[in-house]
This record gives structure tokens, C-alpha cells and sequence, in this order.
């Protein structure tokens, strides 16, 4: 470009050319030769230099003081191990009273300040299938996942999320979460929030024995967490096997709850790894903006409608088992999670019989006879169960 200015300059001011003749041969618009030549009379050979065709001004320029505060956002939030994308970023921005410019111009400052890099490898969000609950209460997702303490041993954090507004219902750790751990924390959460119309957890023991098999073939028994929902008529759904898109939001939310940890020292102790889920829950549910729930904390959204209730379920849970009377005069049966013992006598140790199971009721039959030899009426509080002789029924 500087050559051809030059050539343009000296054909029309030094050489025996017109600004029209130097036009056509130039193959360029008279008015161009004019400026260049007007150029040179004032600026000398800095004319043949070229230009830039930036404006001089740029009124929709972003305020360096808004720039500021978005670089300030993102370094803050990246620090705590908070969400500092550029929704999050336009959203305190709204709250301290600045106007805030476009996702696309937010994402651009900060590319621009290498404070972000673009991840061409994600899957794009237009291609997502997503499903949400209509009202708080309508759905709580569950799951649990683990965590290193400082001295390197293991601990798992079981938690509750609403499904409508990603409010994070309940979180605690423990060394080892177990059935009753489940039921316990669940009960606790309903005592606190209200009981959920129906549970989505995957399909760990913890949760469901539905694809546990069985020597007998038989169905298998009701955890102590299944009995609880059936019993609260809060309807049981598993995703599929091996498909955690199933349980989609508490798996990010799990990556949320993990960048957080991430950005403080690591819990010596259980105890002191749950005082940090106390803190990231008020942090979460109160001050933390969420996409899902309007750009507001998920505690604005789970509280901004009336919530969902349990509707009545049939209570049905029928099943045959096969077993063997032991010396002692007793069978087992599991129920509710536990094994209960029930008393039989000594008088049918060997005895083969067949125990029809419906919820609580138990009828115990002869296999060889077909004869009713005891009923039981199972009491979820004791292991020990009682039995009513067929005779006296």
C-alpha cells in the first residue's frame, strides 16, 4: 500500500500527469489522487504511509471503569471457586447499578485480558434435551460424591437438590454414607423444607435395591429409604443404568460444589469439611446467581411459588421368598433395610417353607404340606419379630 501511494503522489504532483489521468492509469477514483496529493502538501512523504480506518471516536465503547469491575468479577469469583462466566459477571454488575454491556462483549474483554480461552471441544447447549420441574418441591435430585482431606482418607458428601430451582435443600459428609444415612438426612431435609412430590437418585444400594439380584429370583426387598418414600407416598424414580445425564444437575452441581472446595485449604477433619459445606450452602442457595433460577440465588426461586405436595400412592409390595427354618427356630427377612428375625420355634428348625410378603404382613407356609404354620405383622421398630400361630389367628 505505501509503495502504491508513493507511485500515485509522484505521477501526479512530479510527473506530467493530471489527478484525472493519474486516476486511470492507477485504476483508482480521481477524489482518491486528490486526497493523496492534499496529504503531501501538508504532510510530506508521511502521505504515502497508509491509514487507519478505525474511527477516531468509538461512542459504544465499554466505560473503562466497567471493563474494571468485569476483570475485578472474574478474578474474584475464579478465586472462590465461584461460577465467573459472563451471565454471572452481567448480573452483579446489574446489582451494583452499572449498566452492563452484552454476554458476547463481557466474553470478548475478558479473551482479550487472557483471563478466559475458548473451548471449541464443548458440546454446543442448542443440542440439549433439558427437563425441569415446574415447582419447588416437585422433584428433589440426590447423590453423593467423594472428597480427600488433608491427610489424604476419603469422605463422602451426600446431598439434596430441588430440581425446579437448584436450591440446595441439604449437604453433609461423612466417612461412609449408608442406607440409614440416607433415610436419616432425607427425614431431617422434609422436617426442614416439606416432603417432595418424588426422589431422582441413580441406582446405588443406598438408594434402591431394584437391580439387585437375587438367588431365589425372587423381588428383592425395600431399603430402608424405598420404605420411606412408599410410606410418605413421595414417588421413586432411578435413572437408567449407566446414563448419569439422567441425574444431569447434580452432576454439575457436583463440579460447583468441588471448584469451591478447591479454592480453600483442605478439612483436616470431617467435622470441619462440614462446616465448610454450612458456609457453601448459605453462599450457594443465598448469594450465588444461577442461570437456572432467572440470574438469581436458587433460594429466590425456590421460595417465589407455592410448593408441590405428595399425592397418594398404592402401597403394594408383594413377594415370595423361599428359605429354610435355622436350629435356633428362626428365619430372616429383610425389610425396610434391615434384616428382621423372625421367631418360628425350635419345633420347625429344617422346615422348609415360603414366606408370601405383602408390605408388612407375612405369611409363612409349609413347602412340603402347604400348611400356614405363622403369620407375622413385621414392627419396622424391632428386629425380633413375633409370631401368631395359624391356630390362633
Amino acid at each position: 500500500m505505501r509503495t502504491h501511494n508513493k507511485q500515485i503522489i509522484t505521477a501526479a504532483v512530479h510527473g506530467s500527469m493530471n489527478t484525472k489521468a493519474a486516476a486511470h492509469h492507477f485504476n483508482v477514483s480521481e477524489r482518491w489522487v486528490k486526497e493523496l496529493v492534499r496529504r503531501y502538501a501538508f504532510e510530506g512523504e508521511a502521505a504515502y504511509e497508509p491509514r487507519s480506518k478505525r474511527p477516531k471516536t468509538s461512542p459504544h465503547k465499554t466505560p473503562e471503569a466497567t471493563r474494571e469491575r468485569i476483570i475485578f468479577h472474574r478474578k474474584y469469583l475464579t478465586a472462590n471457586g465461584l461460577d465467573a462466566g459472563a451471565e454471572t459477571i452481567q448480573t452483579l454488575l446489574e446489582t451494583e447499578g452499572i449498566q452492563p454491556p452484552a454476554k458476547s462483549t463481557i466474553h470478548r474483554i475478558l479473551r482479550q485480558t487472557k483471563l478466559v480461552t475458548n473451548q471449541p471441544q464443548k458440546r454446543p447447549k442448542n443440542s440439549l434435551i433439558r427437563f425441569e420441574a415446574a415447582l419447588p418441591n416437585e422433584m428433589w435430585q440426590s447423590d453423593f460424591t467423594h472428597w480427600r482431606l488433608a491427610d489424604g482418607s476419603d469422605t463422602e458428601i451426600l446431598d439434596y437438590i430441588d430440581d425446579h430451582s437448584r436450591f440446595l435443600i441439604s449437604i453433609r459428609a461423612y466417612r461412609r454414607v449408608t442406607g440409614r444415612i440416607v433415610a436419616n438426612q432425607f427425614t431431617e431435609a422434609c422436617e426442614e423444607h416439606g416432603r417432595p412430590q418424588s426422589s431422582l437418585t441413580d441406582n446405588g444400594l443406598v438408594f434402591t435395591t431394584r437391580l439387585t439380584s437375587s438367588h431365589n429370583k425372587e423381588q428383592p426387598a425395600k431399603n430402608q429409604f424405598e420404605k420411606l418414600l412408599q410410606e410418605w407416598d413421595i414417588t421413586q424414580i432411578n435413572g437408567s443404568p449407566n446414563h448419569p445425564q439422567t441425574q444431569g444437575k447434580i452432576e454439575r452441581f457436583h463440579r460447583t460444589l468441588k471448584l469451591w472446595l478447591q479454592a480453600r485449604p483442605r478439612a483436616k477433619t470431617v467435622a470441619e469439611l462440614n462446616q465448610q459445606l454450612t458456609e457453601f450452602q448459605r453462599v450457594y442457595n443465598m448469594e450465588r446467581p444461577h442461570k437456572a433460577a432467572g440470574r438469581k440465588p436458587p433460594y429466590v426461586r425456590y421460595t417465589a411459588t407455592a410448593k408441590a405436595i405428595p399425592k397418594p400412592l398404592p402401597k403394594d409390595e408383594r413377594r415370595i421368598r423361599t428359605d429354610t427354618v435355622d436350629k435356633d427356630g428362626k428365619l430372616t427377612l429383610r425389610y425396610g433395610g434391615q434384616l428382621r428375625h423372625l421367631g418360628m420355634g425350635r419345633t420347625y428348625s429344617g422346615v422348609p417353607v415360603r414366606m408370601l410378603i405383602d408390605d408388612r404382613d407375612v405369611t409363612v407356609i409349609n413347602r412340603k404340606t402347604g400348611e400356614i404354620i405363622r403369620y407375622f405383622k413385621i414392627d419396622p421398630t424391632k428386629n425380633y419379630q413375633k409370631g401368631i400361630s395359624s391356630l390362633n389367628r
